[in-house]
């Protein structure tokens, strides 16, 4: 939910607020289950900056500030007070900056209006009827947090953790097993902890993503991994607490967790705020406090198994083909080759990070099985699909080259190899082109001639005489501009080509029967290859071929 008269989430505003009003809120961003305690809730976390200059105003000795104003002028107005202080140690790094020098705080320093505006800002927010109850201060920050993390396409909806999968009471039983092992004894979500390769990624092989239906992934979330999360209560951990009190406690947490998230959500989302008017949460709570008992699975002990076996291997075939889709989707699109190597490295990435969080789970095929599978062959293009197959376009390149072939020096047209031509003809024509000098390759018969050899050579099956000679007339009777244009849209085609085959293959091997590991490094192969050949044409733009005339060669 957006704040419009401050041009910032609701949540955000609410988090400073708390603090501004009651200084003691603060204790609820401390993670205390870290041997160094420390705050959960970052000033990048918030996505208005004035809003994080404020935050870390606050933590670097603002509260002590307001306190101390509060003191020194008992019969001030609070809130006038309070900006006063947090103005004051807002301001404090600009002004040392701008001691030595620095003539971008200077200026930043001299706006009066925006100083202007946080004051009267921080005064409203500080206020005793703002909007916001300071017990919730951490679930407020927890919604900020995740806002940050997983930004949605909805509006302020803060965050999407579950992709759409098929989902029945039996997978979710399962589910809730999992999750109630660790309601019934926190010390068990020690089983799902990993050393990753990554600083950034989280230290728990299962995540939320891998959970098929979106509340299961969001109590995950609201339990283990993330911001401040219930195994790191207090009561989560107290000995003196029965196991129905503990798990009762972060039952507490997560479903007062699971309503501010639809709180937040209901202005975009229908479905959150039918949830919200059916007080559905509640209804979740008495499902996670039966699947907390001792008896709800056959041993509790065994959720690590349980969560490899129901959740994480059947989630990756679809954050596979999920991978998939995003690589033919970037493929496809008008964009440049870079972006696309990008794409494509950044899913390789995703693989590699899915694969490390396999490996650290106690599988039963122990990573790989007996019998590897073959990489599917791509199928063919179906009708309505962009052309790979611009054979005039190919002939024109290989026009052009047969009558200066010294293009193949420089330009796109270095760029240019065999795969870039999608019939056997052309390809061994420019084969023959880059292997004979330049004399001979603009002799038609000494080029065929060399065509000839190198696909004998290769085994491959014989070209079509009447394609080669009529590219050799052509050569000879027709005068095409450079071939730099239309060469450059044969490599550009070839990275699409190689994407879209790489997706499809990979979204074919998704949704077969095998051993994940298997599919993520057939993903792994086919990805690899299409950034090969993005890298190697990475300098080339999108250009789309146009006719280089009235005049075309009769090639056909």
């Amino acid at each position: 939910m957006n704040n419009d008269q401050y041009g910032a989430p609701q949540h955000e505003l609410n988090v400073l607020s708390s603090l501004l009003r009651d200084g003691s809120a603060v204790n609820q961003l401390v993670d205390w289950n870290r041997p160094d305690p420390q705050y959960w809730l970052r000033p990048d976390h918030f996505q208005t900056a004035w809003l994080q200059d404020a935050y870390q105003a606050l933590l670097s000795g603002g509260l002590s500030d307001i306190e101390q104003r509060l003191r020194a002028f008992p019969n001030g107005d609070p809130a006038t007070v309070t900006a006063d202080a947090v103005m004051a140690r807002m301001a404090l790094p600009y002004q040392q900056r701008a001691a030595v020098g620095d003539p971008s705080a200077q200026a930043a320093l001299n706006d009066s209006a925006y100083w202007a505006a946080v004051h009267n800002a921080v005064r409203q927010m500080a206020q005793p009827s703002w909007p916001a109850n300071v017990e919730h201060t951490r679930h407020d920050a927890y919604v900020t947090a995740r806002g940050a993390q997983h930004p949605s396409a909805t509006t302020n909806v803060p965050f999407e953790l579950s992709r759409a999968r098929g989902t029945d009471n039996d997978v979710v039983s399962k589910e809730l097993a999992v999750i109630g092992a660790i309601l019934n004894n926190p010390a068990r979500a020690q089983q799902f902890r990993y050393t990753p390769s990554s600083p950034d990624a989280s230290p728990y092989w299962l995540q939320p993503q891998d959970f098929a239906d979106p509340s299961t992934a969001e109590i995950w979330d609201a339990l283990v991994t993330g911001p401040d999360p219930a195994i790191a209560l207090p009561a989560a951990t107290d000995p003196h607490l029965t196991p129905e009190h503990r798990a009762a406690a972060m039952i507490q947490h997560i479903t007062t967790r699971l309503d501010y998230n639809d709180y937040h959500r209901s202005t975009g989302s229908e479905a959150a705020k039918a949830r919200l008017d059916a007080n559905s949460n509640q209804v979740i709570a008495t499902f996670l406090a039966r699947a907390s008992a001792p008896d709800y699975s056959p041993n509790p002990d065994n959720a690590a198994e349980y969560a490899v076996s129901f959740v994480l291997e059947p989630s990756i075939p679809a954050a596979v083909e999920d991978l998939a889709g995003r690589v033919r989707d970037y493929g496809l699109s008008d964009t440049s080759l870079g972006q696309v190597a990008l794409e494509l490295s950044t899913t390789e990435y995703a693989l590699d990070q899915l694969a490390e969080r396999l490996d650290a789970a106690p599988r039963s095929l122990a990573g790989y099985s007996t019998q590897q599978q073959a990489a599917t062959a791509a199928p063919e293009q179906a009708e309505g699909q962009p052309s790979y197959t611009p054979r005039p376009t190919e002939r024109r390149v290989l026009i052009s080259l047969m009558q200066d072939p010294s293009q193949l020096q420089d330009g796109p047209t270095r760029s240019l190899a065999a795969q870039d031509f999608t019939q056997p003809e052309h390809a061994y024509i420019f084969k023959a082109i880059q292997s004979l000098p330049h004399h001979a390759a603009q002799d038609p018969w000494l080029l065929t001639s060399q065509a000839n050899k190198l696909a004998h050579y290769d085994g491959a099956p014989a070209l079509d005489f009447d394609e080669l000679n009529n590219i050799g007339y052509a050569a000879r009777t027709l005068k095409v501009p450079p071939a730099d244009q239309a060469a450059g849209h044969l490599v550009t085609m070839t990275v699409r080509r190689t994407a879209r085959d790489a997706s499809t293959v990979v979204q074919a091997a998704a949704r077969e029967t095998v051993d994940p590991r298997v599919l993520i490094d057939q993903g792994r192969e086919q990805f690899q290859q299409a950034t090969r050949e993005a890298l190697r044409y990475h300098e080339q733009s999108v250009p789309a071929p146009t006719p280089y005339g009235a005049q075309q060669a009769n090639v056909a």
